[in-house]
Order: C-alpha cells, then structure tokens, then sequence
C-alpha cells in the first residue's frame, strides 16, 4: 500500500503485547498500521490526548520555516511545477466485497473486548516483572521492560528465562546467565550471543477473565447491548465497518498508483519529503510506546529491520508521499477540488468533538492545520477519482 494513503485509511488492531501477535495474524485482513494517523476512533483519542510539547514545538518549527519560503507544504508551491499528469480518468479498480467470517466475530470478544476488564488475583502463575539485559556488561536495545506480565510456560521470552523464577520470592531481584538461541530469526545479530538478565519480581498474580453474561455484557455501556447475540452483533458490525474501509483503502490505493505510473514527476521538495519521513517515524514511534518498546525495537521484532534499513525505508516512503500528494494536488488544481474554507472548518469542529478538545482554539494550537487541508484535498480527489472510474467489488472466494 502506498505510504500516502496507507497514513489514513487504515486503522489497526495490533496487539497489546508480543504474546498476542498471533492474533494480529488472524486479524489481518482487517487492518493495518498506519503512518500519519488512524481511523480507530479509540486509538485516535488516546493519541489526542497526548498532544505532547515536542509536537507544539514541530509546529512552531514549521510555521518559522513556513515563513522564510519553505517549501514544506503542498500550499508552498505549484503542484503542476513538480508534475505532469498523465490520464486519470476512467482507471480500473477491483476489491473483494467486504465481509467478516463468522469465527472471527467471537474471537474479537475473546481478544478485544474481555481481555479489558481481566481482573487479577494475587498468587497464580503469571509474574509482573521489572528487567535488564546486559551485552557484554551493557544494556541493550530491546532487553528492558518494566511491569511486564509473564506467564509462566507461555514461551515469550529464550529458554531459561522462565525456568530461572521458579521459586523467586516477590520482591527478589535475580540475575540469569544465558545465551540467545543460534540462530535467532529476531535478531540474527543477537545469535547465540550471551546475556544477563537481571530481573525483579513484583507480584505473581492469576488472570481472571470475565463471563460474558448477560449483567456484564450490559454493565459495558454499549448502547443496545446487553445479551451475549447483541455483543456478538456488536462485534459483527464494528468488523464489517473496519473490513469496508479495507476494501475502500484498497480501491483508493489501487486508483492513486495508477494515476501515479501515467505521470512524470521531477524529484519533490527536500523539506516535504523530510516532512513525510517525520510523520511516519512520529506515528511508529507512537505505536511502538503503546507496546512499551522503542521504535528501533519495534521495527526488529515486527519488522525484522535494522535502524539503517528502516531509515531507508522511511526515506523511500516518504518520498513516494510526497510524490503522490503532489499528482493528487495537481488534480484537485485542475478539476477544482481543494477544500474550501466550509470543508476546513467543519472538519475541525468534528475533530473537536470526537477527540474532546475544550475548544477549536486548543485543536489549532496543537495539530497542523496545514496538513489538515492536505488531507482534506486528498479525500476530495480520490472521491473524484471513484466517482469517474471503473470500480469492481469481486466475490469473495469461498475455501
């Protein structure tokens, strides 16, 4: 998917912790990460809440930049200077016809919804630990975690890590002396290399997950939800939304790349690609402290990616973005599909409501409005784009 539509037409259902990524394997065609946000309202709101300094300093960064003729912002410059379109209209386009099976419905209860309200008791068979590991007596990326959960037997971490807290009393620190196994398809590097892990127990607790009963299902404050068949219809229908905006996302990446081989681009602006780079690293980055891991660690563990091989990485697909963003804004100049000042303003109000700022105000000072417009356009075009192209919904294939 190309990084540029991938950024907001996705959403993710990633799991919470490592011991879960077989469940983000089953949930694939559901949904993927994203790059500069996410249509999960709950994740979103999660990520407004932050709004962090470091972001209102960007911002206060770019509009300096801004004001010395950058060429940061699709605003800055002429699209039609960096762009010549080729033919875009009438463009084929083919996705499956969106649709959930019905296993999946209760296996999203199962890993998404009760996992929420577990409960824990003191004494059982998973550990809350604190630890280090040390690589030829330093610290290294990947080797820490605090208030990590780990179950005993359940494999998560190399042989003998488990097997070392047996017996350790809560409040113990232990030091364990062992060697990652040979080869290590996480981290080839890592391979038979030794360690050692000091390590903390803080509680040992057994997890208790609810019944879903009838009293539980409606103490969930689910509108119109209170029966086990409302939550499963529930689930049904949060699925087969999120499954529809896969298949809209695919139509729509299918079109733009389309449009995209029939153009000739001069190379982008430096200050828009670099942009692009540092919304999609700011949004990994993000994901990755949700999981309590770094971004270098994240991309190891999900990607497989050394930190050079995900910079170049990022570098490509932010170029690519830029690339694309220009054509779609030399089609909007062209069939005038920039969003007007309504467009802009009603969004915002939007975004206010759903993200729960206190005002309009405080939404302005704390995200770029810049690439709000951007985003505006962008839906604008590829709206355009369906509406005067050759659009299929295949059936989907039974196995």
């Amino acid at each position: 998917m190309c990084a540029a539509l991938a950024c907001r037409r996705g959403f993710a259902l990633a799991p919470k912790c490592a011991d879960k990524a077989g469940m983000g394997d089953i949930m694939e065609n559901t949904g993927k990460n994203t790059m500069e946000g996410n249509s999960d309202a709950g994740r979103m709101k999660k990520i407004a809440s932050k709004k962090a300094s470091a972001l209102t300093a960007v911002l206060i960064l770019a509009s300096v930049l801004t004001g010395c003729g950058s060429k940061k912002y699709l605003s800055d410059i002429k699209a039609a200077d960096y762009v010549t379109l080729g033919n875009y209209l009438g463009i084929e386009a083919a996705a499956p016809e969106p649709s959930v099976e019905d296993e999946l419905v209760d296996l999203y209860i199962e890993y998404y919804i009760l996992p929420e309200y577990i409960t824990t008791v003191e004494i059982g068979d998973t550990a809350n630990i604190d630890f280090v590991g040390y690589l030829d007596g330093e610290p290294f990326e990947g080797g820490t975690g605090k208030g990590t959960d780990l179950t005993i037997g359940s494999g998560q971490f190399i042989d003998g890590f488990e097997e070392g807290l047996v017996g350790v009393d809560v409040g113990e620190t232990v030091s364990l002396n062992l060697a990652f196994p040979d080869p290590y398809k996480v981290n080839p590097d890592l391979s038979g290399a030794p360690v050692v892990f000091d390590v903390t127990v803080n509680r040992i607790v057994r997890p208790i997950t609810p019944q879903p009963t009838d009293d539980f299902i409606a103490s969930l404050g689910i509108e119109d939800c209170k029966t086990w068949k409302e939550l499963q219809d529930y689930s049904y229908d949060t699925l087969y939304e999120r499954a529809t905006q896969i298949y809209e996302s695919t139509i729509e990446t299918t079109l733009a790349d389309k449009v995209m081989v029939d153009c000739t681009f001069k190379e982008p602006p430096a200050e828009m690609v670099e942009r692009f780079k540092q919304n999609l690293k700011d949004a990994l980055t993000t994901e990755a402290a949700i999981q309590g891991m770094t971004l270098a660690a994240y991309m190891q563990t999900y990607g497989g990616m050394t930190v050079e091989a995900y910079e170049s990485q990022f570098q490509a697909d932010a170029r690519k973005a830029a690339q694309q963003y220009i054509m779609l804004q030399a089609i909007a100049d062209a069939e005038g599909l920039n969003p007007t000042d309504e467009q802009v303003q009603e969004e915002i109000a939007d975004r206010v409501e759903a993200y729960h700022y206190d005002s309009e105000e405080e939404y302005r000072k704390s995200n770029d409005v810049e690439m709000l417009k951007e985003q505006l356009m962008e839906k604008n075009v590829l709206d355009f784009l369906k509406e005067n192209g050759d659009i299929q919904m295949t059936s989907v294939i039974e196995d």
